[in-house]
């Protein structure tokens, strides 16, 4: 299953404990879904945890720069999707609909209502507390 995470959901897998940290860390550790990223994102990510000091009491730069590397090499990177019509409530998060188009992927999981709520759904978006429950029906 082609995947991808928005970058919401990625910074929350760093620096939190929840849903997000768990899907990642068992893409990290079984690889149970391919996940499909761009530059886009992956610089989203990392702008979010390396340049944000109010972050550095969850996550140290070098442990950012770890995490990103490994993100970087474990997932399919993509080059940035081609931009589109307007798709959703928030321009911004359209580049994550148009990588998840454009690369086949099954289920995007963001990390904001703006995608959850958006209203075409193709491919269908997941909270990361649903897209968890449907990794574990899947070990089962």
């Amino acid at each position: 299953m082609r995947v991808v995470l928005d970058a919401n959901v990625l910074v929350s897998a760093a620096i939190s404990q929840g849903s997000s940290h768990r899907i990642v860390h068992a893409w990290l550790a079984t690889q149970p879904f391919e996940l499909v990223v761009c530059r886009r994102l992956l610089d989203e990510v990392d702008t979010v945890l390396t340049r944000r000091p109010r972050l550095r009491r969850w996550i140290t730069v070098s442990a950012a720069q770890v995490y990103l590397a490994r993100l970087s090499t474990a997932a399919d990177v993509q080059r940035d999707p081609k931009a589109g019509p307007r798709l959703s409530r928030d321009p911004d998060d359209d580049y994550v609909i148009y990588l998840a188009r454009q690369n086949y992927a099954e289920v995007i999981v963001p990390g904001d209502d703006d995608l959850l709520e958006w209203p075409d759904q193709d491919p269908p978006t997941m909270t990361p507390t649903e897209f968890e429950a449907r990794l574990r029906k899947q070990d089962e």
